[in-house]
């Protein structure tokens, strides 16, 4: 006899899935959503059910306040952050920034949840802009010993990503005919300019002194070889941190000369990144360690599962940090060996196009000309001999 999916409990709208946990069951705009209290006890499950039935009621509130013209932008925040949460089209990861985004607004405009929307006029964009990037959300990690622009928020990309959820907020409000339109629509003006940062980065042989020092350092626990071929990994596939984490063995199409990148920012970062010869040669050496630390063998030889994860090692932050200073390299981060991809790839004269495909990037090479064309001083000097007058 099958056993229920679902038990009732003595509150309406607490239900007990039959693996033991309790959920909150909720209809909003029409649609019935499953809660996850995370939780088997029925008491924890009723104080959990109750916070989360105040913030649908609270949606409900401002559902209704902003029909009827009487919201605030502390409606519409909340509006909009329900709307992205209950999204089934988006990654997990997308949803993050997505809210993150609206913290933003909030951390940045004092105030901002009473105003009406019709306050929400391009001089007022404009002083929120300059006071937001003067003071960020004034965030400093702790143990910093000096405030990062963009952990601060004093960035212009993260103002401009505040600007994008304002924009979609107020749509809301033009729908619900609370406002006739939308000051932000079309007002490319409004947002910072962005500068993209130009690293400095050391010549190629002494990024292969900063990888050999981070090999020769003896990591406790005996990880050095494995810190040092994660940095080699991201400096020969141009992969961001997350992407390159994710990577298992199946991506890995020797035969093609191939892997098969997941991109972790948009559609267009999923893609394949082409072996390159020392790229190759790492991953041989490493499929050959994975082999002989094997527990699996199949028909007499050593297995490496093909969902197995290519790298050991997933961040190498402070590694990085004390390999430069120790061989007198600038200090490089895990973004930065991207950077040495991309710059490397263009140096060796591959199109922009095309070093902008491996990168993953949506806009065919605008970026790549703003921040990777730099060129290193040996390549520069190269470059100059063949000028002749």
């Amino acid at each position: 006899m099958q056993t229920k999916t679902w038990e009732r409990t003595k509150t309406p709208g607490l239900l007990r899935h039959r693996g033991g946990s309790y959920y909150g069951r909720f209809t909003l705009a029409g649609k019935t959503n499953f809660v996850p209290l995370q939780t088997k006890l029925l008491e924890i499950a009723r104080g959990r059910f109750a916070d989360e039935r105040a913030k649908v009621e609270n949606t409900r509130k401002a559902a209704r306040a902003t029909t009827n013209g009487t919201g605030t932008m502390g409606d519409l925040l909340a509006l909009f952050r329900e709307s992205v949460k209950g999204r089934a089209d988006i990654e997990e990861s997308t949803r993050t920034r997505s809210l993150n985004n609206i913290s933003y607004i909030e951390k940045t405009w004092p105030d901002f949840a009473a105003l009406r929307p019709g306050a929400i006029t391009r001089a007022e964009i404009e002083k929120w802009r300059d006071r937001a990037m003067t003071h960020g959300t004034g965030f400093r990690p702790p143990g910093a010993k000096s405030e990062s622009v963009a952990v601060s928020g004093r960035a212009a990309s993260s103002f401009n990503k505040g600007v994008d959820a304002l924009r979609r907020m107020l749509d809301l409000a033009v729908d619900a005919g609370t406002i006739h339109n939308n000051p932000l629509q079309g007002r490319r003006g409004l947002k910072a300019k962005n500068a993209p940062r130009k690293p400095k980065l050391p010549e190629a042989s002494k990024v292969h002194e900063v990888f050999a020092e981070i090999e020769k350092s003896g990591e406790i626990g005996g990880w050095a070889k494995e810190t040092a071929d994660f940095c080699r990994f991201l400096a020969f596939t141009g992969c961001r941190l997350a992407e390159a984490g994710a990577v298992k063995w199946s991506d890995v199409d020797f035969e093609r000369g191939v892997i098969r990148v997941i991109g972790t920012k948009t559609e267009a970062a999923d893609r394949e990144v082409p072996i390159i010869a020392p790229a190759r040669a790492l991953l041989h050496a490493m499929l050959e360690r994975r082999k002989k630390s094997a527990t699996e063998a199949r028909d007499g030889l050593p297995y490496v599962a093909p969902t197995a994860p290519v790298l050991a090692v997933r961040e190498a932050g402070k590694s990085l940090a004390r390999a430069c200073a120790a061989v007198g390299a600038p200090r490089l981060t895990h973004h930065d060996l991207r950077d040495v991809f991309a710059t490397t790839a263009i140096e060796s004269g591959v199109d922009i196009p095309t070093v902008a495909a491996w990168l993953g990037h949506a806009d065919g090479g605008a970026l790549l000309m703003k921040v990777y064309s730099h060129h290193r001083r040996a390549h520069s000097l190269a470059q100059a001999a063949k000028v002749n007058f």
